[in-house]
């Protein structure tokens, strides 16, 4: 085995990638290459990357840039034997006490006693800042696999999905932009086995409440559709009805004459969950049936709630999602007459509007996510000169009718 083959090994087992090929898609990913055509590119190069791995091909310049990011670190720590060993004694750290320290010791008890103390010190939460070589503290604990400091940044800073854009909020204010870290965090929580851990972390309810992302959410990417169907509890987690309350903006408290609004679904992500499946039948076809099983009852239960059965339905409590199977050109007929038992829905055209705009922030001169109450996503604040025109003519247009657009899953998730 060459160094190269046994150093990649090494830092897949940290990030907790499985195979050659998940690794294969997030080079493709790294590479701008989305969707079934990343996983297209890591069959077509399955062959030719493990003979890289042995020494017996040049590996790709292409290749090299996305390797260092997916890894954090350099292809010369790739490819010497000894790039990856620390000291045995912890004790003995060869850098100065910082966010990789911390990272890398990832002792629970250090975290509470001087981690705090450095993040708070300032009076401002500087977990996201980065440090001399520009990285987050998130940045190293991905790289070393902390658990203890996953669980350190939910339990004492409520770490925790927000945007549709992979970002990560904490509390006191603020923000980590994980673009490339998202499905890595992931991997490390779902193979610790902490379900609860990964789903306060990943909620997709929240999201779903929330209304705002776009097409690259982690919610909607295949790496994060595989990781539920790898990891049984984490793909009991689909079936489950959650309650929420979510606090209404201002125009909506005044419209619906209340403050909050609560909804019930399922978990949102069921339906990019099968159409996974349906594409990848010759490894998922066990969970499409259940999943297809599950959809005919639930869709029916749904169905027999509303008055005209073939629209998707929201009531004032509850909101839902249904089963949809949007995946052409199936040739099982098992899956194909489990799909044609499903009650069907008509698709609304969603107009959603409870998630943040992009408006320009005047006194920046730039323009930022702002929220109707003028709050900017991107500053961590309440912002007081921004352009909120298009919020003004929203209201003018749909003063009485917002709550019946709530919700449509083909918004969500299915971009394949």
């Amino acid at each position: 085995m060459t160094d190269l083959e046994k150093n990649i090994n090494h830092y897949m087992d940290i990030k907790g990638i499985k195979m050659y090929t998940h690794l294969l898609v997030a080079i493709a990913h790294e590479l701008g290459i989305k969707g079934q055509k990343a996983y297209d590119f890591a069959n077509q190069e399955k062959a030719n990357f493990s003979k890289m791995l042995k020494g017996q091909r040049p590996l790709k310049y292409e290749f090299i840039i996305p390797l260092e990011k997916i890894f954090g670190v350099s292809l010369a720590r790739m490819k010497d034997p000894n790039s990856y060993k620390l000291p045995l004694d912890k004790d003995n750290i060869p850098y100065s006490k910082g966010f990789r320290y911390y990272a890398y010791l990832d002792d629970p008890e250090l975290y509470k006693k001087e981690l705090v103390t450095l993040l708070t010190k300032t009076g401002e939460n500087t977990l996201t800042q980065t440090d001399e070589f520009g990285k987050t503290f998130l940045d190293y604990v991905v790289e070393y696999n902390s658990i203890n400091g996953i669980r350190f940044l939910r339990d004492t800073y409520h770490l925790k999905l927000r945007l549709g854009d992979n970002q990560f909020d904490t509390v006191p204010k603020g923000m980590f932009w994980v673009n490339d870290k998202g499905i890595e965090l992931a991997r490390i929580v779902a193979n610790s086995g902490d379900v609860k851990l990964f789903t306060d972390i990943y909620d997709p309810y929240y999201q779903f409440a929330l209304g705002f992302y776009s097409p690259n959410c982690i919610y909607c990417q295949d790496d994060y559709f595989e990781i539920l169907l790898d990891h049984e509890e984490l793909y009991k987690t689909i079936f489950e009805i959650k309650k929420y309350e979510y606090e209404l903006t201002r125009r909506q408290k005044k419209t619906l004459g209340k403050d909050t609004q609560s909804f019930s679904s399922i978990n949102p992500v069921i339906n990019g969950v099968l159409g996974f499946c349906l594409r990848n039948l010759s490894k998922y076809k066990k969970q499409a049936v259940e999943i297809l099983k599950f959809g005919a009852t639930h869709n029916r239960s749904v169905m027999n709630g509303l008055e005209d059965s073939f629209d998707y339905y929201v009531t004032d409590e509850i909101a839902d999602v249904v089963i949809v199977a949007d995946v052409k050109d199936i040739k099982d007929k098992e899956i194909i007459d489990l799909i044609n038992e499903l009650p069907k829905f008509k698709k609304h055209e969603v107009r959603w509007n409870m998630g943040p705009k992009y408006c320009m922030n005047y006194d920046f001169g730039e323009y930022e996510w702002i929220d109707e109450d003028g709050y900017s996503w991107d500053q961590g604040e309440y912002v007081y000169s921004w352009d909120d025109s298009d919020y003004r003519n929203e209201c003018d247009e749909e003063e009485d009718d917002w709550w019946n657009i709530w919700r449509n899953y083909y918004f969500y998730c299915h971009s394949h």
